[in-house]
């Protein structure tokens, strides 16, 4: 590089020098730029009077320096932070957005959660034929909507109120008597006690049933409460299906069950025999001579001896016996697991019950006997028409030897 070449470069680098000093000292960087350009003119003099086109680097490196001087004195103020703060405080608002949208989403899955399941529970309720094989799915519902597996439904029954639908894990909720120990009686409206939350089931005066789950506080009784008026009349749907269908299965006279149903419990409890390999015992028990009662007596009053002689069967045996109306003056008495020593004695016991009975027409106190014939599974048959068959001939046995006796198939 020639003389001349360096000293026009030097003065373009001049902003440069500036520039680069100047981020140290704003005042030092210029000074240091303006000298170097300075210097390098004078060095350029003869240049410049011989006629080079020095004018156009001399506006360019003085613009050039100025623009250093306003560079650096930006850089030594202090930053705008306006823009950022502006900025976080968005970001802010919208973290808080978010939250809230976050929250909403949740209460309104939740929401629908909780109208699937008490929508589920009231179809499954008006539509089912089968109220038993529904309880199960309506437990399921009971958890969804509640958000505990301890939960049940009480639903009245012929004998109280007794467990209908229940969670997974309902058996560690306190029984019937001890929920009414606790509650000083069955509750009349939604309530907390003892951890408990329960909530009875009416439709207008109506009480139907009783919902009881574990939890605590107010909305959860507000949650029982709601359920509980939300399934009322699809749960009296299902009481009243019952009722019919009991009235269709138990004899209207004597309130025992028809013959179609000891049929039925006959085979059921024969299957289950057979399976366990236990036993089973049937009796067929005739009034003596019922047809001479009713022309002597009226139709009326035979038909209160056929309601007592009901009453006496079935409290002679245990609750898990089954006592049905046979047809006519017959009973049929289902008694499983048991051995044919323990039915004879307990047939006996019957018919002397019977015996001893007085029954009342007027001023006139009339008294009857009974007569009886038993078989035993598997003894006296494998399958129902069997055992039936046998316990029919002890019956006939025993009539034809006189009546108001017991006979057993397996003494014949």
């Amino acid at each position: 590089m020639n003389r001349p070449e360096f000293w026009i470069t030097a003065a373009a680098a001049s902003p440069l020098l500036s520039y680069f000093l100047g981020r140290l000292n704003r005042w030092a960087g210029a000074a240091a730029g303006a000298a170097l350009f300075i210097f390098s003119s004078f060095m350029l003099a003869g240049e410049i009077a011989s006629g080079a086109p020095y004018v156009a680097l001399a506006l360019w490196a003085a613009a050039a320096l100025a623009h250093s001087v306003v560079l650096n004195g930006r850089s030594g103020a202090a930053p705008d932070r306006s823009g950022l703060e502006a900025a976080l405080k968005r970001a802010t608002e919208l973290e808080a957005e978010l939250a809230g949208i976050k929250k909403e989403t949740t209460l309104n899955a939740a929401g629908e959660k909780k109208s699937l399941a008490v929508y589920s529970a009231v179809k499954l309720l008006s539509e089912t034929v089968e109220p038993q094989a529904a309880a199960k799915q309506l437990g399921k519902y009971l958890s969804d909507y509640f958000g505990t597996e301890e939960a049940a439904l009480y639903m009245a029954g012929s004998s109280g109120m007794e467990i209908f639908a229940q969670g997974p894990k309902a058996s560690s909720l306190p029984g019937l008597e001890r929920l009414m120990e606790l509650t000083g009686g069955f509750p009349t409206a939604a309530g907390e006690i003892s951890g408990l939350v329960l909530a009875p089931v009416a439709a207008g005066d109506q009480t139907l049933g009783l919902i009881v789950l574990r939890g605590t506080g107010l909305e959860a009784a507000e949650n029982a409460a709601r359920f509980a008026s939300e399934i009322s009349y699809a749960l009296k749907r299902v009481l009243l299906f019952r009722q019919v269908e009991l009235l269709s299965l138990t004899d209207g006279l004597t309130t025992l069950w028809r013959r179609s149903a000891l049929d039925e419990k006959i085979r059921e409890e024969l299957r289950r025999a057979a399976a366990f390999k236990t036993t089973v015992g049937f009796m067929i028990a005739d009034i003596d001579h019922f047809k001479r009662l009713n022309d002597t007596y009226g139709h009326q009053f035979g038909d209160a001896v056929l309601k007592r002689v009901a009453q006496l069967l079935k409290s002679g045996v245990y609750e898990t016996d089954f006592v049905g109306r046979y047809g006519g003056e017959e009973f049929g008495i289902v008694l499983p697991r048991a051995d044919s020593e323990g039915v004879l004695r307990k047939a006996e016991t019957m018919r002397a019950c019977i015996e001893a009975e007085v029954f009342s027409q007027g001023l006139e106190k009339v008294r009857l006997t009974i007569s009886i014939g038993i078989g035993h599974f598997p003894r006296d048959g494998r399958n129902p028409e069997e055992l039936i068959a046998a316990a029919d001939k002890a019956l006939y046995a025993a009539k034809e030897t006189g009546r108001n006796k017991v006979v057993d198939a397996g003494n014949i």
